[in-house]
């Protein structure tokens, strides 16, 4: 067969990854994880290479699509997360920086380390905002 593969997905966590393969592969999809190796031997390299691509092929693309959408509505209690500044659905929850002070910035310059301080919240692939979700 003369099929293109396509990148379906990018994740910066490995295991979220291997997850949405296995769902995809539980409905007869077939799929592979691409750059995994990579990241395993260096994980410093995750924001230079993209993340973690689950590749696909062309002709199962909306059928990926359209899976992993139902699977998110079941996930969520029937409701999607929505980034509250802009109201798009195309959010994901991974690791994201702290925002530093003058301080902190100052005392890793005199000490000569740069520590990398993350933490896990909702990121908009909109708009770029980081969010925590809303409690109702």
């Amino acid at each position: 067969m003369d099929d293109k593969i396509v990148a379906l997905a990018s994740y910066y966590d490995p295991m979220e990854a291997q997850i949405v393969r296995g769902r995809l592969e539980a409905n007869g999809i077939s799929c592979f994880i691409a750059d995994d190796n990579i990241l395993a031997a260096n994980p410093f390299y995750n924001q230079a290479l993209g993340g973690v691509k689950l590749k696909v092929f062309e002709h199962d693309l909306e059928q990926c699509r359209g899976i992993l959408a139902e699977e998110a509505v079941l996930e969520a209690g029937d409701e999607l997360m929505t980034c509250p500044y802009c109201k798009s659905t195309h959010v994901h929850f991974a690791a994201a920086p702290v925002k530093r002070n003058w301080f902190s910035i100052i005392l890793a310059v005199l000490i000569s380390t740069f520590p990398i301080y993350l933490y896990r919240s909702w990121i908009c692939m909109d708009c770029g905002a980081n969010f925590k979700p809303v409690e109702k």
